[in-house]
C-alpha cells in the first residue's frame, strides 16, 4: 500500500438514542501506520448542560480487541472537545493511545450526549495512512503506583496536594508538564491528573516523574452520562459506557478488583448528579469540588446523609482545574487535600493513596488555607474507636483566625466555637449521645462558606462497610 485510503461514513442519530453509545465499525488492513479521523454533525451546540435545542456528540475509538463492556479495545476518547484526532504507531492526539495499529475491525464510538428533536446527521471522515518500515513499538508505558520515589519526611506528617485536575489529554488547555509546574509553584507535595476516560496523561507523567519533586499519583476520571467518578491507581482501563445501574455497579466493582481507590465525584446538579443513588461500592465522596460556593453544600449533604446511615466514606476534594491560559474560577489547589503519613515512614505515591483510603486526611480551601485536624489519643481522622458515652477530643487549628469551628456527629451539631487566634489547640470533653462518628469543619461566619473540613473519627456501633 502506498497511498492513504479515505473512507466516508454517514449516519443519523435519533432522539431516543440520547445518552447512549453508537459503535460505527470500519476495517483496517495490514500495514497501517496511522488512523486519522474527523467528524462533523448538524446543529452542534455546547456540552454545557444548561444549553439545549441542538446536538452534542462525543467521540472515541476502539481497536479490534473489542467493544464489549469492560473490555480492553479502548484506544482513546475526546468527548466533544475535538473534531478530529489520529491514532498512530508512535504518536497520537492527546487523549488517544499510540501503539500497534492492529488489522481488523475498529469502531468509532459516538456518545449521543444531546440529540435534538429533529435528530442528528453525522459524517465520519477516516484516512488510513500506510505504514513505514520499523519495529512495532507496542503500547507506551503508563505511570506506575509504587514506592520507588519518596519525599523528604515532614516532622508533622502532613502532605498537601491536588487530587482532581485536567489537561489537553481531555478538555483542559494545559499540558501535563504545565500542570506539574503549576503544582510545584504552589508548593504542593503530590498531584493526581484525572483526565476524562483516558490514560494518555499517565504516559506523559511517566516521563515527567524523574523531572519533578512531586509525588505523582496515577488515575483518571470515569466520566459517564449518569455521574463521574475518580479512580486512583494503575490498574486496567475502566469502562465509562454506563447505561443502567447494573453497568455502574459492575464498573465500580471491576475498578476495586483492579486495586483502584474509587471516589463518587461532585454529586450535585450539573455535576452531573449521581443519577443512580442505589449504586454504592465507592470508597470516597468528593465533597468539595472547586470554589465552595459552586453547589458544594449539596455534595457535603450527599456525603453526610450516607455517614448518618452508617456508611464510612472518605471525604476528598479537588479543584477540577481545566484552564490555565484563561481566567476561570476552578484554580489548581482550590481546594487542597492534606494527607497524613506517620513520620516514621517515607511518603510515596502508594502510601499517599493508602492513607487516603484510610481517611487520614482533611480538606482546606487552598494550599495556604486553614489547617484543621482532630484526634483522640492515638486515633486520628478515619480511625475507629470503641463506642463510648464521652470522648476527649483534641483539635488543632492553624491559620484559622476569624473562623467558626463546628463539631458535628450523627445527630448534627455538637458544639460551635469562635476561633479568634491564628493557632489554637483545644482539648474538649464531648458527650457523644450515641453518635457513630464525630467530625469538624471551619467556616467563614459572614458567608457561611467552608474553609476546612476533616474526615470523621468513627465509633464501632455498627459493623464496618
Amino acid at each position: 500500500m502506498t497511498d492513504a485510503q479515505p473512507l466516508i461514513i454517514n449516519g443519523r442519530l435519533t432522539p431516543d438514542q440520547t445518552l447512549t453509545y453508537v459503535h460505527v465499525p470500519f476495517t483496517v488492513p495490514e500495514d497501517i501506520e496511522r488512523i486519522e479521523v474527523a467528524y462533523s454533525y448538524d446543529a452542534a451546540i455546547s456540552s454545557d448542560p444548561l444549553v439545549s435545542g441542538g446536538n452534542t456528540i462525543d467521540i472515541g475509538i476502539f481497536d479490534p480487541r473489542g467493544v464489549d463492556f469492560l473490555k480492553a479495545g479502548y484506544r482513546g476518547w475526546s468527548g466533544s472537545a475535538r473534531r478530529e484526532f489520529s491514532v498512530g504507531r508512535t504518536t497520537a492526539t492527546p487523549g488517544y493511545m499510540p501503539g500497534t495499529i492492529f488489522a481488523g475491525t475498529w469502531n468509532i464510538c459516538l456518545g449521543a450526549y444531546k440529540v435534538a428533536p429533529q435528530g442528528c446527521n453525522y459524517q465520519l471522515d477516516i484516512r488510513l495512512i500506510p505504514a513505514i518500515e520499523g519495529a512495532d513499538p507496542g503500547l507506551p508505558a503508563r505511570l506506575p503506583l509504587d514506592d520507588s520515589k519518596t519525599l523528604p519526611i515532614k516532622p508533622d506528617g502532613w502532605y498537601f496536594g491536588e487530587l482532581h485536575c485536567h489537561t489537553i489529554n481531555s478538555d483542559g488547555d494545559s499540558t501535563s508538564a504545565e500542570i506539574v509546574a503549576r503544582a510545584e509553584a504552589l508548593g504542593l507535595d503530590f498531584l493526581a491528573i484525572m483526565d476524562h476516560n483516558n490514560l494518555t496523561h499517565q504516559v506523559d507523567l511517566n516521563g515527567l516523574q524523574s523531572q519533578t519533586r512531586l509525588l505523582l499519583i496515577p488515575g483518571y476520571e470515569v466520566t459517564t452520562y449518569y455521574g463521574h467518578w475518580n479512580i486512583w491507581g494503575d490498574g486496567a482501563w475502566v469502562d465509562f459506557r454506563v447505561q443502567q445501574p447494573a453497568d455502574l455497579a459492575r464498573a465500580i466493582a471491576f475498578a476495586r478488583e483492579q486495586g483502584y481507590l474509587v471516589s463518587c465525584n461532585h454529586p450535585r446538579p450539573f455535576g452531573p448528579d449521581w443519577a443512580f443513588p442505589q449504586v454504592t461500592g465507592y470508597d470516597c465522596v468528593e465533597v468539595w469540588n472547586g470554589p465552595w460556593e459552586l453547589l458544594n453544600p449539596l455534595c457535603l449533604a450527599f456525603w453526610e446523609a450516607r455517614l448518618q446511615r452508617g456508611e464510612r466514606l472518605v471525604a476528598v476534594g479537588g479543584s477540577d482545574h481545566h484552564f490555565s491560559h484563561q481566567a476561570h474560577e476552578h484554580q489548581l489547589g482550590t481546594p487542597t487535600v492534606a494527607v497524613y503519613i506517620a513520620p516514621d515512614q517515607r511518603p510515596t505515591a502508594r502510601r499517599l493513596r493508602d492513607a487516603l483510603r484510610a481517611g487520614h486526611c482533611f480538606i482546606t480551601e487552598r494550599p495556604t488555607g486553614p489547617r484543621l485536624t482532630l484526634r483522640s489519643g492515638a486515633a486520628i481522622m478515619g480511625d475507629s474507636l470503641p463506642l463510648m458515652d464521652r470522648l476527649m477530643l483534641e483539635i488543632d487549628v492553624q491559620h484559622g483566625a476569624g473562623t467558626t469551628l463546628q463539631i458535628l456527629g450523627t445527630h448534627g451539631e455538637i458544639r460551635t466555637l469562635a476561633i479568634e487566634q491564628d493557632s489554637v489547640q483545644l482539648a474538649l470533653d464531648i458527650a457523644l449521645a450515641g453518635s457513630s462518628y464525630i467530625r469538624a469543619q471551619l467556616s467563614d461566619p459572614a458567608s457561611g462558606h467552608l474553609r476546612a473540613l476533616t474526615n470523621p473519627l468513627y465509633f464501632d456501633r455498627h459493623e464496618h462497610r
